[in-house]
């Protein structure tokens, strides 16, 4: 019995780790095909909405607002510490 319990054990932590592969391997997939265009539209003052309508990317509208917000995140960070300033932290402190 205790073999077939580490086994099942086993086959779960399997199965998990197969779920967190494959969203991984998803994500990377979205970003390689379509995350350069999308950061780059969004620099150039595209919403979400805009980038819907006139690009059609075959992903889903989520995976756009991911790529941007986390892109848009990205570059507020950039502009806090291009000053030699941490904004983010709000102490002044280099």
């Amino acid at each position: 019995m205790k073999y077939k319990i580490v086994l099942r054990g086993m086959m779960i932590m399997e199965e998990a780790n197969h779920g967190y592969f494959e969203e991984a391997l998803s994500n990377f997939t979205k970003d390689f095909a379509y995350g350069g265009a999308i950061r780059h539209l969004a620099d150039h003052g595209y919403t979400v909405d805009k980038i819907i309508k006139e690009f059609h990317y075959p992903i889903s509208r989520e995976s756009i607002e991911k790529i941007v917000n986390q892109h848009l995140a990205e570059q507020k960070k950039m502009r806090g510490f291009s000053d030699g300033i941490d904004t983010a932290s709000k102490t002044g402190i280099e």
